[in-house]
């Protein structure tokens, strides 16, 4: 049975993209599961992060994207998002040499226009503004849930900020991650949020605080601080060079370790802790 994975903050900036493609590494290559990443940031940063800028661009100019696949969100037609995904990607190999599976459904830049756009006609169908947003929130969660079975992990990559289309996603998880980074404004930003995933959703979800200094007091306090009132994923992913090289895609694949060098060790240890979470039972995500 699939788990479905949402990588998720309201503020940008957080390491959405460092812990989207720390954890797809994880997971195909030390974890051997089969991964689908889905990209719902215009920015499209994962995408390009984990495919590299050719292989990115030859997706988005056959519309093989989350754009493209907003198609398939208005009426209740059966579902086709197996043409929108990239197979075999990445520029990290298993130990002999093999790719592991690790497939994307990547952004464009263009998506928040496509989604703007889809609203607008569904308001000719709905009329009443909320259940457009009820329509393309379960259409969204229910294109996400499809590709269950056909892999064991999905991950889905958000935008900033809470779009129906996030919403929908948010919806569709198992397990929601909440990256943030240890500052003045963390708490109030990752409380706003945790309240808002339980009230409206009930949403499982982790707290991960991202580039950390293991020499900053205060930060370390905050994180206790967040910690104290949030459930935290038990892992803190630390400011350093080696992950930040990493986010530059390799032409020549390599091993897990050549990627990112004394940096493995942190993506060995989020992989094993969200592995923990999701195989513990859980409630039900919704249809």
């Amino acid at each position: 049975m699939a788990k479905f994975i949402a990588v998720s903050n309201r503020r940008g900036g957080v390491g959405k993209t460092t812990v989207t493609m720390m954890l797809a590494y994880g997971l195909a290559v030390t974890g051997r599961q089969r991964v689908l990443l889905i990209d719902l940031d215009a920015q499209a940063s994962s995408s390009l992060v984990i495919m590299g800028h050719e292989q990115w661009r030859s997706a988005r100019d056959t519309n093989r994207t989350t754009a493209g696949l907003l198609m398939q969100v208005p009426g209740n037609d059966p579902i086709n998002w197996k043409e929108y995904v990239t197979q075999g990607i990445g520029d990290v190999l298993l130990p002999k040499g093999e790719r592991p599976t690790l497939d994307i459904i990547p952004s464009s830049h263009d998506l928040d226009d496509k989604e703007l756009m889809m609203m607008i006609a569904q308001q000719a169908r709905f009329h009443n503004i909320s259940n457009v947003f009820d329509h393309m929130q379960d259409r969204m969660a229910t294109i996400i849930r499809s590709a269950e079975g056909a892999y064991d992990q999905v991950i889905i990559d958000c935008a900033p900020g809470l779009s129906q289309l996030v919403w929908g996603a948010l919806r569709a998880a198992d397990l929601v991650l909440i990256p943030y980074i240890p500052d003045r404004t963390a708490e109030d930003n990752v409380g706003w949020f945790a309240r808002r995933l339980m009230d409206l959703t009930g949403r499982n979800y982790r707290t991960v605080p991202n580039r950390v200094s293991g020499q900053d007091s205060r930060a370390q306090g905050i994180i206790a601080a967040i910690s104290a009132k949030y459930p935290a994923l038990g892992t803190q992913i630390p400011a350093t060079q080696p992950l930040a090289t990493a986010l530059d895609y390799r032409d020549q694949p390599g091993t897990l370790a050549s990627k990112f060098g004394a940096a493995a060790q942190h993506v060995s240890a989020l992989t094993d802790a969200v592995l923990d979470v999701v195989n513990r039972p859980m409630v039900a995500a919704a249809e």
